[in-house]
C-alpha cells in the first residue's frame, strides 16, 4: 500500500487529465508509483508503470549528461568556443569579439535564440526549420545573412541573460556527434542509456516495449483530441542527417517510462550513481546543480539555472533541482533535493500555460506531492 501517495487519485481527479504516472523516489532506493486514467483514450487502455512517454524537455538534462560525459574524459572544455567544436565561427553579430561557450549554451545564456518563420517558401531560423524534414545545416541558422538564418540572437551581451533556447540543447547533441563521430541518439544508449538497463531512447526503433507508447492529448472546444502517436511521432522524431547537423528533435525527444527515468533521477541524486554503477563523477554532478546563473525572470522555474538544470527553491526549503516538460500536449517535470525525487507524466489536460513554462497543474501537483513527501 502507498505510504505517500494514497490520497493522489483522488487528488488529481479536478483537473480532468487523461492520463498520469507519479513517482516519488528517497535516497534509500524507496519508491511509490501511482498510474491514473489513459494511455490510450480512444480505446480505453489504462496508464500503468510501463506507460512510454515522450517527455520533452527532460530530455535537456539527458542531453547534458552526455555532453559532460566527454567534458570528464577530456575531450571538450565547458569554457572553450563552440566554434572550435562545430567548425565554424559562431558570433552574436551584436557583440561580435565575444566568445560563446559551452558553458553559456548549458545555462541557455548564450543569446542564441529559437526565432524562425516560413518566408519566400524557405524555412528559416530554428522554429521555421522544425516545419521540414528539409536538411538544413546548423550553421546556415547560426549566421548572419545565410539563407536560413533569421533573427537567431538576442540583443543581450552572451553570458549575461537567460532565454530558453531549444536550439541551444540541439547545439550541445550536435557537438557531441562531432567529438564522438556518432549519432547522438546511439551515443547516448550506449554512455547512459544501456547501463541503467533502460530500454527506450531518442528513436521509436530503440523502445524495447513499442505497444506501452501512449497517446499525447490537445484540449480543444471542451474535448481531447489525439496529437500524437506512434505514427505521428515518428515524423518528429530524430532524423539522420550528417554527423553534427542533427540538432532536431534530441531537445524533448526521449521516449521513457516513469520508472526508467526515476533510474537517471536517482543516478543524479546520488552524485553519479546508481545501483553501483557510476555514471558520472560525483564532481560533475556537483558542477551541474551548481547555481551557474542567477537572474529575476518572472516564471519561478528559472531564476537560477545549474548545467540545463532548473533550481528553484519556491516549494522546499531544500532547492529542487531538474526539468520540466510541455510539449504536444505532455506535461511532465522531474525534480528532486536531498530528501527526495519526483516524477510526473501527463499525457494531456485541460490546462493553458499561464506562465512561460510552468501551468497551473504542474504546480499544484508540486505543492501536492511535496506537501505529503515531505521532501
Amino acid at each position: 500500500m502507498n505510504k505517500y501517495l494514497n490520497e493522489y487519485n483522488e487528488f488529481i481527479k479536478q483537473f480532468n487529465t487523461v492520463g498520469t504516472n507519479v513517482l516519488f523516489h528517497k535516497h534509500d532506493g524507496y519508491t511509490e508509483i501511482v498510474s491514473t486514467g489513459y494511455a490510450d483514450l480512444e480505446n480505453k487502455i489504462p496508464s500503468h508503470k510501463d506507460s512510454i512517454y515522450r517527455i520533452a524537455s527532460i530530455s535537456k538534462v539527458i542531453v547534458a549528461i552526455g555532453l559532460l560525459k566527454l567534458y570528464e574524459q577530456g575531450l571538450i572544455d565547458l569554457d572553450e568556443d563552440i566554434s572550435k567544436y562545430l567548425g565554424f565561427k559562431v558570433r552574436n553579430p551584436k557583440f561580435p569579439d565575444v566568445l560563446i561557450t559551452l558553458r553559456m549554451v548549458l545555462t541557455q545564456t548564450s543569446s542564441i535564440i529559437d526565432n524562425g518563420i516560413f518566408e519566400n517558401g524557405i524555412y528559416k531560423g530554428y522554429d521555421g526549420s522544425n516545419c521540414t524534414d528539409d536538411y538544413i545545416p546548423l550553421q546556415e541558422l547560426l549566421t548572419p545573412n545565410s539563407k536560413h538564418f533569421y533573427k537567431g540572437y538576442s540583443d543581450y551581451l552572451p553570458g549575461t541573460n537567460f532565454i530558453y533556447s531549444n536550439l541551444g540543447c540541439g547545439i550541445l547533441a550536435c557537438v557531441c556527434e562531432k567529438i564522438t563521430n556518432r549519432y547522438f541518439p546511439d551515443y547516448i544508449i550506449d554512455v547512459l542509456l544501456k547501463p541503467l538497463d533502460i530500454r527506450s531512447g531518442f528513436r521509436l526503433e530503440n523502445i524495447e516495449k513499442i505497444e506501452n507508447l501512449v497517446g499525447h492529448y490537445n484540449y480543444n472546444n471542451g474535448d481531447f483530441s489525439l496529437y500524437r502517436n506512434y505514427d505521428s511521432f515518428k515524423k518528429v522524431q530524430c532524423l539522420k542527417y550528417p554527423l553534427g547537423e542533427n540538432y532536431r528533435g534530441v531537445a524533448g525527444g526521449l521516449y521513457i517510462t516513469a520508472p526508467d527515468l526515476c533510474k537517471i533521477m536517482s543516478m543524479l541524486m546520488n552524485k553519479g550513481v546508481y545501483n553501483g554503477i557510476r555514471i558520472l563523477k560525483e564532481s560533475t554532478v556537483i558542477e551541474m546543480e551548481k547555481v551557474q546563473w542567477k537572474g529575476t525572470p518572472t516564471d519561478p522555474t528559472y531564476k537560477a539555472k545549474g548545467l540545463q538544470m532548473i533550481i528553484m527553491d519556491e516549494f522546499t526549503k531544500s532547492p529542487l533541482k531538474g526539468h520540466f516538460g510541455n510539449a504536444y500536449g505532455l506535461r511532465s517535470f522531474m525534480l528532486y533535493n536531498d530528501l527526495g525525487g519526483l516524477i510526473f507524466l501527463c499525457n494531456g489536460a485541460n490546462f493553458i500555460n499561464d506562465v512561460e513554462h510552468m501551468t497551473i497543474l504542474q504546480e499544484k501537483v508540486i505543492k501536492f506531492l511535496v506537501e505529503k513527501t515531505n521532501i
